[in-house]
């Protein structure tokens, strides 16, 4: 049993949790002694299968994630999980917390999910390990950039976990998945119509008879999810931001957030720190 891990420890000195923190990511090769169990876990974890499998065990449902799942342990679950003794686990993850976190798996519909088959995600589990590899222990810098990955993750997992949702169209899941993929740059209607071959009316219709809302709203909520994390995770100011997600300018940004979260960003900024 060899296990290559890196750790973080919350630089806050008055106790309170970070809105997003990664405690722990690394690299386990597992044996026959392998075996983890926690009580009301306090952290997610989240874990990609390299080579092998194993069986999980969480709040009494049992499946055996296999070469090329995800699974994931939710914050507060009750949990256990093993290697196979024969073909035993190879496997990347990352142990995280956070209101932040609670949250977007909400938002994703991921916060009922533990087990993703075959998912295409590996090189993300890869990317937040090397850049915890090369923070030496710089929590500040190592979360900026985590929390971005994390982010991209859940966008990637949402698809597989509700492709065979019978009421989504197969042209609106290709609209989803574009804007999802594009989130920080502006939305050009004609071209997102172009991937289904429909008018831009069409394309607004099938769009909002899927999600409940238009294109451009969906696109806005995700700039807002990008701008939270922004601002909660790294001291980039309301300039940097704006053109980052490509408002016009930082003062229709900071009207924009302040009308849909109730808060100023500098405000958000401040009241989560």
């Amino acid at each position: 049993m060899k296990e290559d891990i890196v750790s973080f420890i919350q630089e806050d000195t008055d106790g309170t949790e970070l809105p997003f923190f990664i405690e722990m990511t690394g690299i386990s090769y597992c044996d026959e002694t392998y075996r983890i169990a926690r009580k009301k876990s306090p952290i997610y974890v989240f874990e990609y299968v390299l080579e092998g499998e194993g069986t999980v065990i969480t709040d009494g449902t049992c499946f055996t994630p296999k070469k090329g799942d995800v699974y994931i342990l939710h914050r507060h679950s009750t949990h256990e999980y093993y290697s196979n003794s024969t073909n035993p686990w190879t496997k990347i993850w990352f142990n995280a917390r956070g209101q932040v976190i609670d949250h977007l798996m909400q938002i994703y519909k991921l916060n009922h999910t533990n087990h993703i088959v075959e998912s295409n995600v590996c090189s993300l589990f890869y990317d937040l390990l090397n850049k915890a590899r090369q923070a030496k222990n710089n929590n500040t810098d190592f979360l900026k950039e985590a929390s971005l990955i994390f982010y991209e993750l859940l966008l990637s997992l949402y698809p597989y976990v509700h492709k065979n949702n019978t009421e989504y169209s197969q042209e609106a899941i290709i609209l989803k998945d574009y804007i999802d993929k594009n989130n920080m740059r502006k939305l050009d209607l004609k071209q997102l119509s172009n991937l289904i071959y429909h008018s831009p009316s069409q394309t607004i219709r099938i769009f909002k008879n899927a999600f409940g809302v238009t294109p451009y709203q969906y696109l806005m909520y995700q700039k807002l999810e990008i701008a939270k994390l922004l601002l909660l995770n790294t001291n980039k100011g309301m300039k940097e931001i704006a053109a980052e997600l490509n408002f016009y300018d930082e003062h229709y940004f900071s009207n924009y957030f302040s009308e849909k979260v109730g808060l100023s960003p500098l405000k958000f900024r401040k009241s989560n720190q």
